[in-house]
């Protein structure tokens, strides 16, 4: 629970002392869940109790812990959202000592103005008519699948209006992203509320698990041991870094399990170019089973737990009841098949803009300090180039790479985000990576080739010297 009225009291007073320096080296030495600090503005705090607290997840805290998080605290708590809030929090934090001081880079300092541009120029307000458009191109599709469904008596018609079902699970996907980032209203509530109509009570997927999953991929995108949205074993693997011959598979911090590159990994790896989309057309089944195991799992803190379990029950009983309108079995699971399959490949794209991007291993990027952030992003993330004709399809994640610098602002203003970060990282030397549709695709089928061979000369681990063989003969 927040700290309490005493609690703050003696925080405040122990603020009031001088506090000591604490060297960077030092603060990396805290980077455990039983020993959290964390550097915010030249302050250290020790957030080990209060990390279980933290609205986002106490495993974001984990990820950060013994770094300086300024930048990440920055981009996620705008005065927009919960800025005022976390601010207030922190001020009634006692910290634990102070980051020497430094000098600031020239790129640090343009980033840091960057920033205050953005905020200056109204990029974090959003349209209201933007969504109230997108609503109504909402409650148009599902309008469209519901008719073509209960009016379907043939293969075709019933193909139809599958497909038209799965534009509308993908283009709420995207609302709920917008949504998962308080990126619509900038009230956490709203937007949470928001999130559960077009996540799982119209298209069955918990909002709260796409948050809690994908808060973590922003702060340690493309981490091999922390980034749950790249661990995938054993059907992908994007890196040979996720099973060389020395760990024989990964320990993911996110999911706290080792994914064992054992026989089958090895043997769906070594073809996940050729499995990729086919996989991925499946892939929506197991969103749904994901959903559950997260709000079944009382040991983390779910917002709206109830809402969103009484919602993702009425999914399945909603979706029943419109298949049951078409006339044969047959016909009802085609139905079922092609939206879900069709709607797993249309989510191709978000694959794309980190699949092919380098990887690295452990929660910190390595880079000079006050930089740290905005080089994790330019070197995991890439955008999907696109104009007018198409925006809509994508859905905002097109701009991939403005959108997890500023992750608060609305998909429409991306684009104005993005020439701005484009022309800083032009004066300073930086890669602002975009390619086409087509070219993206070509590029992750590459990086799952190249991965595929290295699996094929790669060693499996035996089960006898898997952990968890070790777990089974532990004693005590």
């Amino acid at each position: 629970m927040p700290p309490n009225a005493n609690e703050l009291r003696e925080r405040k007073g122990a603020d009031m002392q001088v506090k000591p320096i604490i060297s960077y080296e030092d603060l990396k030495t805290h980077n455990t869940k039983d020993n959290c600090w964390i550097a915010i503005d030249e302050k250290v705090y020790d957030l080990t109790k209060w990390a279980p607290n933290h609205p986002g997840g106490e495993h974001l805290l984990h990820n950060l812990g013994g770094q300086d998080a300024t930048a990440v605290y920055k981009a996620f708590h705008t005065i927009h959202g919960s800025g005022f809030k976390a601010d207030k929090l922190l001020r009634n934090f006692a910290h634990v000592g102070t980051l020497p001081p430094r000098e600031e880079s020239k790129l640090e300092i343009a980033f840091r103005e960057l920033r205050e541009k953005i905020d200056k120029d109204g990029m974090y307000k959003t349209s209201l008519s933007f969504y109230v458009k997108l609503g109504l191109w909402l409650a148009f599709l599902l309008a469209s699948a519901v008719y073509l469904t209960v009016t379907a008596t043939t293969l075709p018609s019933t193909i139809g209006a599958a497909c038209v079902y799965a534009l509308f699970f993908q283009q709420c996907a995207f609302v709920g992203h917008d949504t998962a980032h308080n990126g619509i209203t900038h009230d956490r509530a709203t937007d949470i509320l928001i999130g559960v109509v077009v996540g799982p009570l119209l298209t069955g997927i918990s909002t709260a698990w796409w948050k809690r999953s994908h808060n973590a991929h922003h702060v340690v995108t493309n981490s091999v041991t922390h980034d749950p949205d790249i661990q995938h074993m054993p059907v992908f693997a994007i890196t040979d870094k996720l099973f060389d011959n020395t760990t024989h598979g990964t320990w993911s911090l996110y999911h706290n399990k080792f994914f064992h590159f054992n026989k089958l990994a090895k043997l769906l790896i070594s073809y996940q170019h050729i499995l990729f989309y086919p996989i991925m057309g499946f892939a929506r089944w197991n969103l749904y089973v994901q959903s559950w195991i997260l709000l079944l799992d009382f040991n983390k803190i779910v917002d709206y737990r109830a809402v969103e379990i009484c919602s993702l029950l009425f999914f399945p009983l909603s979706l029943a009841y419109l298949v049951s309108h078409l006339p044969s079995v047959e016909l009802m699971l085609t139905f079922l098949l092609v939206s879900h399959f069709l709607a797993g490949i249309l989510h191709v794209q978000i694959c794309i803009s980190h699949f092919t991007m380098p990887t690295y291993k452990g929660a910190e990027f390595e880079a000079s300090k006050g930089e740290a952030f905005l080089r994790q992003q330019l070197h995991t993330s890439m955008d999907l180039d696109s104009s007018w004709l198409n925006d809509w399809f994508y859905g905002g994640l097109q701009w991939q790479v403005a959108h997890h610098i500023f992750p608060r602002v609305p998909r429409h203003h991306l684009p104005i985000v993005k020439k701005q970060l484009q022309a800083l990282c032009l004066e300073h030397g930086l890669v602002y990576k975009s390619v086409g549709w087509w070219a993206g695709n070509l590029e992750i089928c590459h990086v799952l080739y190249d991965t595929a061979m290295k699996a094929r000369k790669s060693n499996t681990v035996k089960f006898e010297e898997s952990m968890i063989w070790q777990a089974m003969q532990a004693e005590g």
